[in-house]
């Protein structure tokens, strides 16, 4: 292809409105810009039209040299219509990004403009867990300690529940029976940290240990921050693992202990994508997402758990174990995997109101249905 100044990216909405939706694609600079030097250079976007003409102010946009990989937000992009990009090489000092990550001994600080929006705790504990999880009126999830379940903490992932099976339980934290001794999610290292004007996000190795300390798998963990706006936040979380050495059940689950300002299950709102309501009603019941909000500091706010469409025993399996004021995603892997990787998908939509105001189904079929974009053509303009 001829080294050119503009290159023209194409996207599509496909299916579904979009409102600020995050969009990444595979981009190879040095293949359009022969001026390209690793660590100085940097990509800068504008909005175009079909035939590569620019107008309007700069998009900010994102570039991740270890995936060869860009990102931006859509702007308001309905069904079935596309939107074209023009990008160029530039070479400045990077702006202050927008989401940041400042890394602490024990803790990950992940923060949008310069606000907090969660703490990442992944060290002295029995598993991680995101706490406090900040919608724009205060955190969704509940923090350590409380009268019951003290172990129910934040946002997190858990495995084996209470031994079903005989799995290992790294679900409660017990030295003791009955439910003990427990095993642990330790942290080993992350292998990357980004921040950045789009999004933030950390890639984590693990290991997962029983109770007598015997391995059972090794985890890579990638959780990934961005906002549509203030009150549409996301947080995108894949783990994927080595085959689990364990026997019975082997139950991974993505877990929600909620703020207990939210009211649940008397008072706040509960809905999933079956258009069942009601925390009694959607308790273990499959669904492709489930959303749970209520009264949160001087506002109303909720938290939406989306299953993504990959995930093995697609829809998940909702519901509790021990206490309602909770809500799980559960999955189990094949007997046998295929190519000795077992991988799981989940979303957190945090949000400003509840369910239909937030518009948690439009949002799930944005995580699911990715925006398609593809490089057209160089342009001298």
């Amino acid at each position: 292809m001829t080294q050119n100044r503009n290159v023209i990216i194409k996207i599509e909405a496909g299916s579904v409105n979009r409102h600020n939706d995050l969009v990444r694609m595979c981009f190879k600079p040095k293949r359009y810009f022969p001026d390209w030097q690793e660590g100085i250079s940097m990509l800068a976007m504008s909005i175009a039209d079909a035939e590569g003409r620019v107008f309007g102010e700069d998009v900010p946009c994102q570039f991740e040299p270890t995936l060869r990989e860009l990102a931006w937000q859509t702007g308001e992009l309905l069904t079935g219509t596309s939107a074209y990009y023009a990008i160029r090489q530039i070479n400045e000092p990077p702006p202050k990004a927008r989401y940041q990550i400042e890394q602490k001994p024990a803790h990950l600080l992940i923060s949008a403009d310069d606000a907090l929006f969660t703490r990442y705790n992944f060290l002295g504990v029995w598993k991680p867990y995101f706490w406090p999880l900040n919608a724009n009126h205060g955190t969704v999830v509940r923090g350590a300690g409380g009268g019951d379940h003290p172990h129910h903490t934040g946002l997190y992932l858990a495995y084996g529940g209470h031994g079903e099976g005989g799995s290992a339980n790294i679900w409660s934290d017990w030295d003791e029976p009955p439910y003990g001794p427990c095993g642990k999610m330790l942290h080993q290292r992350f292998v990357r940290i980004t921040e950045g004007n789009v999004y933030a996000e950390f890639v984590e190795d693990l290991i997962h240990v029983k109770g007598n300390g015997n391995l059972i798998m090794t985890e890579t963990r990638t959780a990934r921050v961005w906002y549509a706006d203030d009150t549409r936040r996301f947080l995108e979380i894949t783990h994927e693992t080595t085959p689990p050495l364990d026997i019975g059940d082997r139950q991974f689950l993505f877990v929600a202990r909620l703020n207990p300002s939210m009211g649940i299950p008397e008072e706040g709102h509960v809905e999933n994508s079956e258009g069942q309501i009601g925390r009694t009603t959607v308790h273990h019941q499959r669904a492709r997402w489930c959303d749970l909000g209520g009264t949160v500091g001087d506002g109303v706010a909720g938290i939406a758990l989306f299953d993504h469409s990959e995930n093995i025993e697609h829809p998940g399996f909702f519901g509790e174990i021990a206490v309602p004021e909770q809500m799980s995603i559960l999955h189990h892997p094949p007997d046998e995997l295929e190519d000795d990787r077992f991988r799981l998908r989940f979303g957190a939509y945090v949000h400003e109101g509840v369910t239909p105001a937030a518009d948690v189904e439009q949002h799930y079929q944005c995580y699911v249905n990715p925006v398609q974009a593809e490089v057209l053509t160089g342009s001298e303009l």
